[in-house]
């Protein structure tokens, strides 16, 4: 384990409790049921600093395979009717990762920590891709439901509307955007050897991704949007040669 795996370790664990301990003390998250999606999103931001762990390892099986057993026994126990007898037990069903796992699809936030271990480790050697795969899940899919559910009126499919699907599309581009030019910032810079795309690739890539991402979100079922935009985002840039 290497200098840039124990610092990375270190960002991640202290960004994860800071946005969780954000979700649960924010009066006005709790208030408008928005805690899952703030959580949701904010974790994607974790692709700004991962290209700082130097082993694929560590940060598939350290940094992210904790989350899933974690976030199982947080759903298991939001979900339970009963009253918990022990205090942990109490604490663990009244926390927000219990309350977020609740009022969004019961194993959503598990398939999201499922889709960064996956990536983290398959695709550490290319984590632009991996992190395209992420933020369209995190800003795509989390602000789509977010103004879908506020502010969808016409709706096209089952429960989804004109307006959240025209949300993940707007921001899952804006992501796909941000990513592939930070990327190449840090590749210009030496701090992470990614390939440099010009404008009009960049473009076209954000574009493209995020309108096949509009259509998944559009027509997945539940939860499994979150194992199947990243997972298949990324399969897609790879067999294009991005």
């Amino acid at each position: 384990m290497t200098d840039g795996d124990l610092i990375g370790l270190f960002l991640v664990y202290a960004y994860v409790g800071t946005m969780v301990m954000v979700a649960s003390k924010w009066q006005f998250l709790k208030r408008t049921r928005l805690h899952r999606k703030f959580i949701h999103v904010m974790i994607g931001n974790i692709v700004l600093f991962w290209w700082i762990f130097e082993t694929d390892w560590v940060m598939s099986l350290l940094a992210a395979a904790p989350f899933v057993p974690l976030l199982i026994l947080f759903s298991k126990e939001g979900s339970r009717g009963d009253v918990p007898k022990s205090k942990l037990e109490r604490e663990v069903k009244n926390s927000v990762l219990a309350e977020a796992s609740v009022d969004g699809h019961k194993l959503g936030l598990v398939y999201y920590a499922i889709s960064w271990t996956l990536l983290a480790y398959f695709s550490f050697d290319d984590l632009m891709l991996a992190s395209i795969g992420i933020v369209c899940m995190a800003y795509g899919d989390g602000m789509g439901g977010l103004i879908g559910k506020r502010y969808g009126r016409r709706k096209i499919h089952k429960d989804k509307s004109i307006e959240g699907t025209l949300s993940v599309f707007i921001f899952a581009t804006l992501a796909c955007f941000f990513v592939i030019a930070y990327y190449g910032f840090l590749s210009s810079e030496g701090y992470y050897a990614s390939p440099i795309i010009d404008l009009p690739t960049m473009i076209l890539v954000s574009i493209s991704i995020a309108a096949y991402v509009a259509v998944v979100e559009l027509y997945t079922p539940g939860e499994y949007d979150n194992l199947i935009i990243p997972l298949t985002s990324v399969i897609i840039l790879k067999f294009l040669g991005v």
